[in-house]
């Protein structure tokens, strides 16, 4: 049995209006509000990004219980589902785990589940991810796009919960690191698309030719953002230091050249930043990853938006760091609990 049945066995006795009240709860920002112990059971969040996957275990708020972190398996997407069902076993230590979420990179259909656009997840393209994850971990599972559940989690609990206008006017994620990707979150609420590709602004046509073999490739955006692509610009310019664009930053070392480079950067960005602005008019555009959460890199963007003459929206770093995905894979998995609830 697993922890899923063992948690709707304790419901089965409520009638049809006491589980759609327990799924009004869930759905709700906060079940404590409710009768709904927070402890009643667990949920199980999985964030694979480009270099790791994150799994966070926690009570029905959100809290996290247990975490776990391993490098992304570059063999092929099933060694990655057997890393995420190994994460389960290993955080769920006999505790009861209602549902999951899952963040992948890549698009995910909003209708079929079928995955898209994931390249570093061989063998998984053009299949529907919610059943196989669901038949592999035994529990209901939600699967989004990383950067969406990023957005998700910071809606949920981070930015969001802030009493910003961003349930109304949306929430901006931006998650620069090995690539760059968006998620566009309503509160609950997420911006997919008719095939789940919205918010890939890899593909806006800033900063390089859209018409070349590795924009095309990767994006026009991607192409010119990326972290090992920052590197090599820097060495271009004719920087002589080692080591990542995180190493490079957190020296403390005067450099002008990792200086111009960190401010076409920030231009490329804020031309990004303004694109968004201008189709969707966010409440907040929150910046993730291991380059978008710099300070300094936020810094430069809004004082690029600045020299544009534009309205300069609210820019924030996330405030969940790097469990912004697995927090909001967390939210999903809790969504999922409901839907499920409320199933005859």
């Amino acid at each position: 049995m697993t922890g899923f049945d063992l948690f709707l066995t304790s419901t089965r006795d409520l009638p049809a209006a006491g589980r759609r009240d327990l799924a009004g709860l869930l759905r709700g920002a906060d079940v404590s509000k409710g009768a709904l112990d927070p402890r009643a059971c667990c949920l199980f969040g999985a964030d694979v990004g480009g270099t790791k996957v994150q799994s966070v275990l926690t009570d029905l708020e959100g809290t996290v219980l247990a975490e776990a972190r391993d490098a992304t398996p570059h063999v092929g997407g099933d060694a990655v589902l057997e890393l995420i069902s190994d994460h389960l076993a290993a955080l769920c230590c006999g505790r009861t785990v209602g549902a999951a979420g899952v963040g992948l990179p890549g698009a995910i259909d909003p209708v079929t589940g079928v995955l898209a656009r994931a390249p570093n997840l061989r063998g998984l393209e053009g299949r529907a991810m919610p059943a196989l994850l669901s038949d592999r971990l035994g529990l209901p599972v939600a699967v989004e796009n990383d950067v969406n559940l990023a957005a998700l989690g910071e809606s949920w609990l981070g930015h969001g919960a802030q009493g910003s206008r961003a349930a109304e006017a949306g929430l901006a994620f931006i998650a620069l690191g090995t690539g760059i990707g968006m998620g566009l979150a309503f509160g609950d609420r997420l911006l997919r698309g008719v095939g789940g590709a919205a918010g890939e602004i890899a593909c806006l046509p800033i900063g390089g030719d859209p018409y070349s073999p590795r924009a095309r490739s990767l994006g026009t955006l991607e192409s010119v953002v990326a972290g090992q692509v920052l590197v090599e610009d820097y060495r271009a310019r004719g920087g002589a230091r080692e080591g990542s664009l995180r190493d490079l930053s957190r020296a403390g070392v005067a450099d002008p050249v990792l200086d111009a480079t960190l401010n076409v950067l920030a231009e490329r960005l804020a031309l990004a930043v303004l694109s968004v602005g201008a189709v969707l008019d966010p409440a907040l555009v929150v910046f993730g990853g291991g380059i978008g959460s710099r300070p300094e890199i936020v810094a430069r963007v809004g004082e690029a938006l600045a020299r544009l003459g534009a309205p300069v929206p609210e820019l924030r770093i996330s405030l969940l760091g790097n469990r912004a995905g697995a927090i909001g894979a967390v939210r999903a998995a809790r969504l999922a609990l409901a839907d499920a609830l409320e199933r005859p």
